[in-house]
């Protein structure tokens, strides 16, 4: 672990925001330099900074959703909203919120504009899993296995390194299979899902507590996987998975 990156009488660098920053600057030069040149960036600026701050708001009000130690309180403090503490599949699933609202009201989202966003939030992503590694988040059960790494006093599964992983291997996947953009939604789906849903199962902060037999992001893992079977099968009968 190295959640501070430097540290002198004037700076402290901490890593977890230094890499979640990151990770945003990386999505951002990635969905506009994939946009397609007839569509207008302003209409990907909408989109993009739509999908920030519905992301940020989503992750934060999951926090508080699985987190019981936290009272209704927290709320109205403006260091929970700026400060750490963030879960991913509550900004992906708002984030999903906004842009089916962009839809419900016409605005123009051609996959022109959409599409960036796979490839560009899925490395985003991957970096923010180098900053939980360094903050110590985040971290996997205690094992014996050789990939074990030093972290809390024990060797634990690397599950922020594994993720990190897997998101790369389906970002590269994301940006150079030629398929219909359709299918290769689903795929993410379907490829998140199950590497989320992995690494769910070798995690070892329990803090977050369980949802009936699983935890809140195993059971939305699971629903993310179905949803991209779902898409699949829709689209494959209707022929639309035919042409790229």
């Amino acid at each position: 672990m190295l959640p501070i990156l430097f540290q002198n009488a004037d700076l402290i660098l901490y890593s977890y925001p230094l890499f979640m920053g990151l990770g945003w600057g990386i999505a951002y030069q990635i969905f506009f330099g994939l946009q397609d040149p007839e569509a207008p960036r302003s209409q990907g600026q909408i989109i993009f900074w739509g999908v920030f701050l519905s992301a940020w708001i989503g992750s934060k009000i999951l926090f508080y959703l699985t987190m019981p130690t936290l009272t209704h309180n927290i709320l109205s403090n403006v260091s929970f909203w700026t400060g750490g503490g963030f879960v991913f599949y509550g900004g992906l699933l708002a984030s999903i919120l906004f842009l089916l609202i962009l839809k419900l009201v016409n605005f123009p989202l051609h996959q022109k504009n959409f599409w960036p966003t796979l490839p560009a939030l899925t490395f985003g992503h991957a970096i923010g899993r180098i900053g939980c590694l360094l903050a110590g988040c985040c971290f996997g059960k205690e094992t014996n296995w050789i990939w074990g790494i030093p972290m809390h006093d024990h060797l634990r599964h690397p599950t922020q390194i594994i993720e990190a992983l897997g998101l790369m291997i389906l970002g590269i996947h994301l940006l150079k299979t030629h398929r219909p953009r359709i299918k290769l939604l689903a795929e993410y789906f379907m490829g998140y899902g199950a590497l989320r849903f992995g690494v769910e199962i070798l995690r070892g902060d329990e803090i977050r507590g369980l949802w009936w037999i699983m935890t809140p992001s195993e059971w939305i893992s699971l629903l993310l996987f179905i949803s991209g079977i779902a898409i699949m099968f829709k689209f494959k009968n209707s022929g639309k998975l035919k042409t790229s």
